[in-house]
């Protein structure tokens, strides 16, 4: 047999530019599926009906509230005197997750002091250019569920701050 012995000899440039290469491949790959997933975005639950079971009303006393999740995202329930409300908790600003201070009486986004009212999801205060997203809730056997994602109405949120509400 006739036995042949070869020998590859890889220089530093040529490993550098092989990673180099590999690493601008990584990167056009990240932009390709940005592309490809901003062209077909998946389907939206927004505005889908769905009733999900968030707690009993014995779990929730008047002037507390619930963290939960519906349609993947972070929300709250809160128990006011008025009755339940239910808001999507993540800021409208810059996507923090906002909490219930009850001794305020607010809905409050701690990244940069946004304040948003309990019973609306109106902002009060701070950045947060539109309300909160309210989710329609039922109270029924004792327990309150989720029903539907309402996006806010952002023609009302424009012209509130514009003076006009």
């Amino acid at each position: 047999m006739d036995d042949k012995i070869i020998n590859i000899t890889i220089t530093r440039r040529k490993l550098t530019e092989f990673l180099i290469g590999l690493v601008a491949l990584f990167f056009a790959g990240g932009a390709a599926a940005t592309v490809l997933k901003y062209l077909w975005p998946q389907a939206s639950n927004k505005g889908e009906s769905s009733e999900v079971k968030i707690a009993t009303v014995d779990e929730v006393p008047t002037g507390s509230s619930k963290k939960f999740m519906f349609n993947g995202k972070a929300s709250v329930l809160l128990h006011m005197p008025a009755g339940f409300r239910a808001f999507g908790s993540v800021c409208t600003h810059l996507g923090c997750i906002a909490y219930w201070k009850p001794d305020e009486n607010i809905i409050f986004c701690p990244c940069h002091l946004g304040k948003f009212d309990p019973n609306t999801g109106a902002v009060i205060s701070g950045p947060p250019p539109s309300p909160l997203p309210a989710i329609d809730i039922a109270v029924k056997d004792g327990a309150v569920y989720a029903l539907k994602w309402k996006d806010p109405d952002y023609v009302k949120s424009i012209s509130f701050y514009a003076g006009a509400a």
